[in-house]
Formats: C-alpha cells, structure tokens, sequence
C-alpha cells in the first residue's frame, strides 16, 4: 500500500483494475483526498479518498499485475494481454447506462443486472450503443461482484 506521504503532485499513477493512467494533481492532507487528472481522453478529473487511492493505485505509469506472472508479451499498458473471460456468453439488454463516467448495467435474460464498464468492450462501441440495445457478454466474478466482460451488440432476429 502507498503510504500517504509518498503521493506528491505530478506524480504518475495507475488504476490497479482498470489499468488507467493518472497524474496526481494534488493531495489534500486534511480532507485525505486525492485529485487526479486522466491521461486518457474524455475523462473527467476525478477525487478519491486516500485510503481509496491508497489500496486502488500504484505509483509509477505502468502497472504489472503480480496475479499475471512473468514471461508473457507486453501489452499496451506492460502488463500483457489479459486474460480472455471464459465462461457461456450471456444475452440481455442495456438497462442504465452512466455515460459520463464510463459504464452501465445489463439486465440478463435471465432477470439479473450486471455491471459493464467501457474497457470491457471494443474501442467504440460504448459510444455506438444506447440503453434498450441487446447485447452479449461473458460474466466475470470480481471482488466487486459480477461484471459484463467482451459486451457487443447483437441484432435482435426480425418478427
């Protein structure tokens, strides 16, 4: 964990899940906030707690997941391709979607909801899809709970 006086602005971070990159704008000891700017376009600068920062990000701007292990190609973000989700392919449609912070909720066939974030979809089709749209996914345990990974739209059969 990143001890609280380590984090200064300017530094670089990232996203432990999500791979973003950050730059540490700021760091408010008494409220225990951090501000962030993204690297990535169309992100809004976001405030975190510290303790949030503290356990969520790593210093540095490349992040290896440990879990991943050595001796893999590097990927865009140097920590090599990620696993692809296994499991059935799931159809629903598009319940909510929260644009303006990357993500949305999927409600299955089968009457359950799960999350889905932009990074688990093609660049592109977050942007082209709108809520009510079928879609297919691969469900995904996360210590968060499910998640909607590999979501692409399908068409629904004329009749």
């Amino acid at each position: 964990m990143i001890a609280l006086d380590e984090i200064e602005a300017g530094a670089q971070c990232t996203h432990k899940n999500t791979r973003l990159r950050y730059t540490v704008v700021d760091v408010d000891a008494k409220a225990c906030e951090v501000l962030l700017e993204a690297e990535a376009e169309g992100h809004e600068p976001l405030t975190v707690p510290a303790s949030l920062f503290q356990a969520e990000f790593v210093l540095g701007d490349r992040y290896s997941d440990p879990r991943r292990g050595r001796g893999r190609g590097r990927g865009r973000y140097g920590a090599g391709p990620a696993p692809a989700p296994t499991g059935p392919r799931s159809k629903g449609k598009i319940k909510k979607m929260v644009r303006d912070r990357g993500f949305g909720f999927i409600r299955g066939e089968n009457g359950k909801e799960v999350f889905f974030h932009r990074s688990g979809m093609n660049s592109g089709d977050y942007d082209a899809m709108s809520e009510g749209d079928t879609v297919e996914y691969v469900t995904q345990e996360s210590p968060r709970g499910a998640r909607a990974e590999h979501v692409r739209a399908v068409s629904e059969p004329a009749g």
